[in-house]
């Protein structure tokens, strides 16, 4: 029975490392008598695997940073709409006239505090981003 190189040289491998089946052993041994270089390979003993060389670490100080940064862009998106949502429903919880018309009349205002404050913390973590 004749098999291919690459099938011989794995059982080899296994041979070596005394992870090969008794049938897989025979068969190197009949093969091994036929074939010198089989015979060589299994008396020549295992070879020493190279270890891989490791990448480099990530810094912790950069991956703290961007989770950090992440979470705090999280949580302003979170404030951001809920003042919004305030911002917006306040007309409906207020019942008096008077209640809506200073509702209204601020509105315009608490708006652009609103915006400028957002846009304030969006360049805040844009440049600590690009940074």
């Amino acid at each position: 029975m004749t098999l291919h190189p690459d099938i011989l040289t794995d059982l080899i491998v296994l041979y070596h490392a005394g992870e090969a089946s008794q049938a897989s052993r025979a068969l190197l041994e009949e093969e091994a008598a036929r074939n010198p270089q089989i015979a060589a390979a299994l008396a020549a003993g295992p070879r020493p695997v190279p270890t891989l060389p490791s990448g480099p670490a990530p810094d912790e100080r950069k991956v703290l940073r961007k989770v950090r940064l992440r979470y705090q862009a999280i949580s302003f998106g979170i404030i951001w709409m809920l003042a919004l949502l305030a911002v917006v429903l306040l007309p409906r919880f207020v019942n008096t006239r008077t209640g809506i018309e200073i509702a209204i009349s601020l509105m315009p205002f608490a708006v652009l505090i609103l915006f400028f404050a957002g846009a304030v913390a969006a360049l805040y973590f844009f440049i600590r981003a690009v940074r």
